[in-house]
């Protein structure tokens, strides 16, 4: 009956937040609501384990013939859950939902197929494989507890992963037109990834199934009210994690719209003072050459210019159309340009070309050069050779 309580409990509590998280209003609304959609999926998992062990405490036939084992396809579904929430907050929200929710869902049908084999068994003889705890050592219910453990490391790897390589040195981030520090995200990843971990030697060891569920439902609700609170910080219920970052149109890093942030008055840092930062920036960038490097970050950008690191970040975020990734990769993608241009491609391939130019993998820099110039590198050199041939055949003609 205890862990019938805590699953009880919990499901109450996701409700409570899925309902804060829906109806308060908030700069990044579209993720709040998707994470409240995911929090009564939760629900439903903690619903359905509380009425599984609240027949198994009053050993009742009658209540027991009326479970059936959604709790194992809803257990799927938290991982990936947490994958499309970090994705969505991070802003790559922009793929193909039918083809990659397909993909996605491929785990759930063993749970599906087991759901409805256990439907059709007939009701005394699922109420004897629950009060017998063979339920709990049916060959597909140990399969799906593995795939579960499988699926959840694989896709709290890859949140970890894909927060460390969009971090900057001081976790600050765009997204939406709103600056969010991410290092929460890394924690929580690294977290979901730990308790997974344990509570997977837990379910090894030890003989009781209760004590496996008991274990989960501790583990799980220490990180759902973790994500929750950060979750209220960073999608701007709470605006004092949260930033309004204007968006400029100029792209010339010299000319200063005429934006006063609120942050930057607090920092007393007046537009002109901002301008004369970017101009020593853009100096520093190009003596140095530091966007050469891949490890080229904020706090090397503080050593070279002797600039304080958060009032680089906040002028580069208030006073330029980029935040400080792109800001750096602008100088790459200008630096690929006059290479191509000079014609380094006979000499070097276009991926060599890239890691030259500080971009850490083939597929970032083609994606980031193509967001920059609106054409991939081949492209670009086919136009530019294109403009090159007419050049010469006009000086020809003369």
């Amino acid at each position: 009956m205890f862990i019938a309580g805590i699953s009880f409990f919990s499901g109450l509590m996701l409700i409570v937040f899925s309902i804060v998280l829906y109806w308060k209003k908030a700069p990044l609304q579209r993720v709040s609501c998707f994470l409240a959609i995911a929090f009564l999926l939760l629900a439903c998992w903690d619903f359905s384990v509380a009425y599984l062990y609240s027949g198994l405490s009053v050993k009742s036939d009658f209540l027991l013939s009326f479970y059936f084992p959604i709790d194992l396809v809803l257990s799927l579904c938290i991982a990936p859950t947490l994958y499309f929430y970090v994705r969505m907050l991070l802003g790559n929200n922009q793929f193909r939902w039918k083809k990659q929710l397909g993909y996605h869902a491929l785990p759930i049908i063993p749970a599906l197929c087991f759901l409805f084999y256990f439907a059709a068994i007939p009701p005394s003889q699922r109420v004897d494989m629950l009060l017998s705890e063979s339920f709990a050592e049916h060959w597909m219910v140990v399969g799906i507890t593995v795939l579960y453990y499988i699926q959840s490391v694989c896709y709290f790897s890859y949140c970890l992963l894909k927060v460390r390589k969009l971090r900057t040195s001081d976790y600050l981030l765009v997204i939406d037109q709103q600056q969010i520090n991410i290092r929460w995200l890394m924690y929580l990843s690294a977290l979901s990834l730990g308790t997974t971990f344990i509570y997977s030697l837990v379910w090894t060891f030890s003989s009781s199934m209760q004590v496996s569920i008991l274990a989960q439902q501790c583990i799980f609700s220490s990180l759902i009210v973790y994500l929750f609170v950060q979750s209220l910080l960073s999608t701007g219920l709470s605006m004092q994690s949260i930033i309004a970052v204007p968006i400029v149109e100029q792209s010339d890093l010299n000319i200063l719209p005429a934006i006063r942030s609120p942050f930057v008055c607090k920092l007393n840092i007046s537009e002109e003072e901002a301008h004369n930062i970017l101009q020593k920036l853009s100096k520093v960038l190009e003596s140095e050459e530091l966007y050469l490097s891949n490890k080229c970050d904020l706090q090397q950008l503080t050593h070279y210019s002797k600039i304080p690191r958060h009032h680089i970040s906040f002028v580069i975020n208030t006073y330029s159309e980029y935040n400080f990734t792109d800001f750096i990769n602008k100088y790459r993608v200008d630096h690929v340009c006059r290479l191509l241009n000079n014609g380094q491609e006979q000499k070097l391939k276009l991926e060599a070309i890239g890691y030259k130019c500080g971009f850490g993998s083939k597929a970032n820099f083609f994606k980031t050069f193509k967001r920059f110039t609106g054409k991939t590198p081949a492209e670009y050199l086919i136009v530019q050779q294109s403009i090159s041939s007419s050049v010469n055949a006009k000086e020809d003609k003369e």
